[in-house]
């Protein structure tokens, strides 16, 4: 592989041969899946062969830039040193990328109505009403908004230069991903939601994997940086081996009826062929920590690394071939249809009870792999202080752990199932996730362990300083921000309609969670006191920050408790057998969150009570 070393003839010559071996994967897939070329149906137009393989190639090529701009763009932001050349460059290519990404996302909108309409794309352009007929049909309005997503990653990548700017454009790209999850075979599966939440976790794994390999080969691969990169790249890689396997295996088990499938149908074939290919990168990624990613100093160990990550990349641009192919291939018909009764919800729910709440699982492949992330860091972090002689308190520990649990049991039990059909439970997710579970991570105490187990030497350097040093922390943490913070999103939760929104798509009902964890992370990370912070506050500034959190939870308790109804069409529409009175399990929502905010603000109480308590004893000392 010595070739490497001529220039960037021999660069192309193997980037060709990646891309082919996808293409001709795919074409191999399309074939053997039966998906092109598209029977015809007697009496309905037809798009034609040019529609029926384009299409897939067109997808193809959407992907490899979706990846490709995610790479570069993780590259840029976590792989690269800070103000190196080449994190400039990967940036640089993250723009090009991303108007390729965008590119290829309009071919794609014009090949699906081409394909939707039956008609050649070329009749399309005759008539611009068919063109904008677009707008209303799912596919073609998930691409449309991943094209103007990408379209502001390629134009935002130009503008500023900042590491928070080049985060946010990241954050932008992967969410730009996700649309199309919406409209693919996961929105005709029986567990809608969990259907989709795999595929989104799978597709954003997929792209910070195959992509910032990629970025890794194009631009560090002569670099006297790649010693510091690969090591980064590789705790990456491990971490989207495990989410792509974990995600996988949650999409085939939604879509096939039987194990038997797997061997009995195409579609199952197919997926056995995916299996394998992630077999073998797990295959080079062993071979990479092995051989390769402790050595990288010494000439012949950086070939061997080219010449491992060459044949990865071949394989991973096979992959992506054969997960083309299989999203063009119809999974084996279910014998129950399918479907679910409840066609709002996605997703079947029994009548309520009690102990419901707590044995109704719904097993969410992301939420579990956005658990086990933060769970396996903070014991790697505890290992390496008893590593170092270092005695960490145990009661943090706890605490961590424990709000990881309250957050698995209030996305994953029953709660979480019940949430988006009554009120009640709605009300005690919101107080689990936006309150209970914010306060014991912050008693954990997650950044002090950090500053205990990194330093600039570090892999990822010194995390705590980059955090505490930061503008963007510094002005969060303003108590006026963190009430804000507090405030406006209940205040729009629950006094707009944005609640039944929220509740009626799945996405956006994690999203608007995940936007209160936020909130009640950042407020109980000023308030708690136990993690250092970037700005000092002063106890009486905490005492008022507290004053305004308790208030905010007591109007909001007794708003639904005595006030109008809240969501109530959607609540009409979607609640569960055993809850006929509306308004009594509204009025036991406001009971829920009037307990929980007392149970809460009590731990935050007694630790401002004890540091005023020490504060006077230092006073009668002096």
């Amino acid at each position: 592989m010595s070739t490497f070393r001529g220039g960037a003839t021999p660069a192309r010559r193997y980037a060709v041969v990646t891309v082919a071996a996808g293409v001709l994967v795919l074409v191999a897939a399309l074939l053997f899946g039966g998906s092109v070329p598209q029977p015809s149906i007697p009496g309905l137009p037809k798009a034609g062969p040019f529609t029926d393989w384009g299409m897939p190639l067109a997808r193809f090529t959407y992907d490899l830039c979706a990846f490709a701009t995610v790479g570069t763009l993780v590259a840029a932001v976590i792989l690269a040193p800070r103000g190196t050349p080449q994190a400039a460059a990967c940036l640089r290519a993250a723009g090009r990328w991303g108007l390729g990404w965008a590119a290829a996302a309009v071919v794609t909108y014009l090949l699906t109505i081409s394909e939707v309409v039956g008609l050649p794309l070329t009749d399309l352009f005759e008539s611009p009403s068919i063109l904008s007929f677009g707008m209303t049909v799912p596919q073609t309005q998930a691409l449309l908004i991943v094209a103007a997503a990408a379209g502001v990653v390629a134009i935002g990548t130009s503008l500023w230069r900042s590491p928070w700017w080049n985060a946010f454009l990241l954050v932008v790209a992967v969410f730009a991903i996700l649309p199309p999850a919406y409209v693919g075979h996961a929105a005709s599966a029986g567990d809608h939601d969990i259907a989709i939440s795999a595929l989104m976790a799978h597709l954003a794994a997929v792209a910070v994997w195959v992509g910032g390999l990629a970025a890794v080969l194009v631009h560090f691969r002569r670099s006297d940086r790649l010693a510091e990169v690969v090591p980064r790249f590789s705790t990456l890689a491990l971490a989207c081996f495990g989410a792509v396997a974990v995600s996988g295996v949650a999409s085939a088990w939604v879509r096939l009826d039987a194990v038997a499938q797997l061997w009995q149908t195409r579609y199952g074939l197919l997926i056995l062929a995916k299996a394998a290919a992630l077999v073998a990168l797990g295959v080079f990624g062993h071979n990479h920590r092995r051989r390769t990613v402790a050595g990288l100093a010494e000439r012949p160990v950086r070939h061997t690394f080219v010449r491992l990550a060459t044949g990865e990349a071949i394989v991973m641009a096979a992959a992506v071939g054969l997960a083309v192919a299989l999203s063009r291939t119809p999974p084996p018909l279910s014998e129950g249809g399918g479907g679910h009764e409840h066609l709002l919800l996605e997703y079947d729910l029994p009548p309520f009870s009690i102990g419901g709440l707590i044995t109704e699982i719904r097993l969410d492949p992301l939420i579990l792999l956005l658990l086990a992330g933060p769970a396996i860091g903070y014991l790697i972090g505890l290992r390496r202080l008893a590593r170092d002689g270092i005695v960490w308190p145990p009661g943090r520990t706890a605490a961590w752990l424990a709000g990881l649990a309250v957050l698995a049991f209030a996305l994953l039990s029953g709660v979480g199932g019940y949430a988006r059909a009554m009120l009640s439970a709605q009300a005690l997710q919101y107080g689990l996730v936006a309150l209970v579970a914010p306060l014991l991570l912050a008693l954990g105490a997650p950044l002090t362990l950090a500053a205990q187990t990194t330093t600039d030497r570090s892999q990822y350097g010194d995390v705590t300083r980059a955090v505490l040093d930061s503008r963007l922390a510094a002005r969060l943490t303003h108590p006026v921000t963190v009430a804000a913070a507090q405030i406006v999103p209940v205040a729009v939760l629950y006094g707009t309609g944005w609640l039944g929104q929220s509740l009626y798509s799945y996405a956006l009902h994690l999203l608007t969670l995940a936007l209160l964890f936020c909130a009640g992370a950042l407020c109980f990370w000023v308030l708690a006191g136990v993690d250092p912070l970037p700005r000092p506050v002063t106890w009486v500034a905490r005492v008022r920050l507290l004053a305004v959190v308790a208030v905010a939870q007591l109007a909001l308790g007794l708003a639904l408790r005595f006030g109008p109804g809240v969501g109530v069409d959607w609540f009409t529409l979607v609640s569960p057998p055993g809850v006929s009175d509306l308004s009594a399990d509204q009025r036991a929502a406001g009971l829920t969150v009037l307990v929980v905010g007392v149970v809460v603000l009590v731990a935050p109480v007694a630790r401002l009570a004890s540091w005023r308590r020490a504060a006077q004893w230092r006073r009668t000392l002096v």
